[in-house]
């Protein structure tokens, strides 16, 4: 039957709360960093040890990476934009313009290109490159934004000049191998040598019994995909990222072949993100995500995911109830 994994955070972590999560069949719990830090992850492990001798029965911990992201800089106010504005954005701070944002990815002028596409917080805001300086770009707002302090900035079809595993990953790690922790997610993967790269790390360090799962999240990762998964011992399709990467029609298109060729590979794979996104907040889900759980499962997924739906959500329990609903139906027709 397909798993469930679900996302720890404020509504999940308590004693009661881990106990009836095990009552409803969760044996996989992500650890999602930057929202996690050394400090709670290991708060947390020592409580999920405590239910563990409580249920009679084990978890499988999860630590997500943060990844090579790019973030735009600190603000003391929000900056809301226009749509048709135009401004800067500058990879070096301090320009005096109080509709400047500053962006920490030293490469951003030399890997965009005019008339491309730069989507800040999750692609809320659209911007077209319009000019490239020395030390920033010139960019035109596409729709209305505010936008806030540290946002995450995307540049889709760009070659990220970045590494695989990034130094504060390599130290959470670090951690996920003296907590004994099952599985390590591999944030924005792009190519083999990224998972090879992170499996090198693991058996230098005595974790190489840590299964890697390797994060579907930007077109580079789409475009290596066949020999990420020969490379990887599950895969992830990261729907929140891909969606802000690439056309947002072509996800359900892209869901389906990577779930396919992981079965043709013998390889596990997770759909993930937005799978009851609604219940968040609403005690009962939406039709259409209802459908979208049923379909991944049909298509062969051997896990569906939770995130803020169990780490922030109202109603976490509720949400893994419905979960294994529709996938008791969908295994019906699979």
């Amino acid at each position: 039957m397909t798993g469930i994994v679900i996302s720890m955070g404020p509504s999940s972590n308590g004693e009661a709360q881990l106990i009836r999560c095990y009552e409803n069949g969760i044996r996989i719990l992500r650890f999602n960093f930057p929202h996690y830090t050394q400090e709670t992850t290991k708060r947390d492990v020592s409580i999920i040890h405590i239910v563990e001798q409580k249920v009679g029965g084990k978890f499988q911990l999860l630590l997500d990476t943060e990844g090579p992201e790019i973030r735009t800089g600190v603000l003391e106010t929000p900056i809301i934009y226009t749509t048709w504005e135009i401004f800067n954005i500058y990879i070096k701070e301090n320009h005096g313009d109080p509709k400047w944002l500053f962006c920490d990815y030293q490469s951003l002028i030399d890997d965009v290109k005019i008339g491309g596409i730069v989507k800040i917080d999750a692609g809320l805001l659209e911007a077209e490159v319009l000019e490239k300086g020395s030390e920033y770009i010139v960019v035109k707002a596409l729709n209305n934004f505010v936008v806030g302090s540290r946002r995450h900035l995307n540049l889709p079809g760009a070659h990220i000049k970045l590494p695989g595993l990034t130094e504060r990953d390599k130290e959470n790690v670090l951690l996920a191998i003296q907590e004994k922790f099952d599985y390590i997610a591999l944030s924005f993967t792009r190519k083999a040598d990224d998972v090879i790269e992170l499996r090198n790390f693991l058996k230098a360090n005595g974790g190489e019994n840590i299964k890697i799962i390797a994060k579907i999240e930007n077109q580079e990762g789409v475009d290596n995909v066949n020999t990420i998964i020969d490379a990887s011992d599950m895969i992830m399709v990261a729907r929140g990222d891909l969606g802000t990467e690439l056309p947002v029609e072509m996800i359900p298109i892209h869901q389906m072949n990577i779930v396919k060729t992981c079965k043709i590979k013998n390889t596990p794979v997770i759909v993930a993100t937005q799978m009851l996104e609604s219940m968040i907040s609403n005690p009962v889900p939406t039709r259409a995500e209802v459908s979208d759980i049923f379909y991944a499962v049909r298509e062969g997924a051997e896990f569906v995911m939770l995130s803020g739906e169990t780490a922030v959500g109202k109603y976490p329990i509720e949400c893994i109830k419905v979960m294994n609903k529709v996938i008791e139906q969908a295994e019906k027709y699979k």
